[in-house]
């Protein structure tokens, strides 16, 4: 089968203390710290087997993330920029929907034809972290796309037990190339949800939500926060492209933090009560985070989920005059986030095809991946069929 492969040589860094999982399983624990020189390349490799509890998958669609970009972007010494958890040579690409072709064994909650999408963090079940609920931190995880094959193929084999139906999508679209069109951007939407919903406390209907960057997490995130009943949706972001996509999917408040006082347009849209949620999705946090500290409500909650790219200055007596709390998300894994998600899509509410801004061939994945990286685009796709 065809797939994109990403490569990269194994040469951590001389200050870099490898930990002895990394050493023995040569799978990165930081990615900046140990994979130099990447390389992308469309190829053909062994159509994978499902194992007894694994669903093999024909993928339809699979969309572009900023993690995909990050890996193949270095710094002047040609260590990559992504900074978690990654192993090599592998088949990237994690957000995706596809149909059941396969089933293993001890795999019967799909039927082939089924159309379906796949959370990325397959997780062991019986770890601490795991028994206490919190699958999205298991100790021995592994993920698609990153750590195990993904969905940058014509196939890819997924755990059943983190791969979800998309039928209900057939509601809300007219055909299926645009149902499996939009459940491609599932994934990226649920990164919100659960930073807004999973991770933060105390989110209401009404509230004021501020989104700090508008990329591809910023958009679906805008759109979930709508669905959930925002009562005024705000978006700060440097990019003409990226604005104009905002507008057209029905967000007035959308405003460019070079040309505009962020603190001053929040004060004014809120009348001075200031934001009750802010979400940084944009990484430029030493930007960011001067405003939100200024630009709190009382109680405000603040979702980190960007892969900040350095640390700001936090002046901590803002949050604690504000009883703001600041809450890390990262990934999307149980509390049923995933179906909650494609229930809002089902029903209508959240509709993301209008993000789609570009669409590539397999054949040109690497293209796709440079197209991404320009940072103009809503969401990248590749088609696969």
């Amino acid at each position: 089968m065809r797939a994109l492969v990403l490569d990269a040589e194994w040469n951590p860094r001389p200050d870099y203390e490898l930990t002895d999982d990394e050493k023995a399983r040569k799978r990165a624990m930081n990615s900046s710290q140990v994979w130099q020189h990447p390389e992308l390349r469309v190829e053909e490799v062994e159509r994978p087997k499902p194992a007894d509890d694994e669903v093999l998958v024909k993928v339809r669609y699979a969309g572009i993330c900023g993690s995909d970009v990050s890996m193949i972007e270095t710094d002047d010494d040609g260590y990559m920029h992504y900074s978690a958890y990654t192993k090599f040579p592998s088949i990237t690409g994690h957000e995706f929907s596809g149909e059941v072709v396969e089933t293993g064994d001890d795999a019967d909650l799909f039927e082939v034809g089924e159309p379906v999408t796949a959370e990325v963090t397959d997780y062991c079940g019986r770890c601490q972290m795991c028994r206490q609920g919190f699958h999205g931190h298991c100790e021995n995880f592994e993920q698609i796309g990153f750590t195990m094959d993904g969905a940058f193929a014509e196939y890819v084999t997924v755990p059943e037990k983190i791969l979800w139906s998309v039928s209900s999508l057939e509601q809300a679209y007219d055909t299926e190339d645009e149902l499996y069109r939009a459940a491609a951007t599932i994934e990226p939407s649920t990164i919100s949800f659960y930073g807004l919903f999973g991770r933060a406390d105390g989110i209401w209907p009404g509230d004021y939500h501020v989104y700090h960057g508008v990329g591809p997490i910023g958009l679906t995130g805008m759109n979930v926060s709508r669905a959930a009943g925002a009562g005024k949706v705000i978006a700060f972001e440097p990019s003409d492209e990226r604005r104009e996509i905002a507008n057209e999917l029905g967000f007035e408040h959308v405003y460019n933090p070079i040309e505009v006082d962020p603190v001053a347009k929040i004060a004014e849209l809120t009348d001075d009560e200031g934001a009750d949620v802010h979400v940084e999705t944009s990484g430029a946090v030493s930007a960011t985070y001067p405003v939100i500290e200024n630009s709190l409500a009382e109680q405000a909650n603040v979702v980190h989920i960007s892969n900040a790219g350095s640390n700001p200055d936090i002046t901590l007596r803002k949050f604690q005059g504000s009883s703001a709390q600041l809450y890390g998300s990262e990934g999307h894994t149980g509390q049923q986030v995933y179906p909650r998600t494609i229930r809002l899509m089902a029903t209508g509410k959240l509709d993301n095809l209008p993000i789609i801004t570009s669409t590539f061939e397999l054949e040109s994945a690497d293209e796709a991946i440079k197209q991404a990286a320009k940072r103009v685009d809503g969401k990248v796709l590749i088609k696969v069929d």
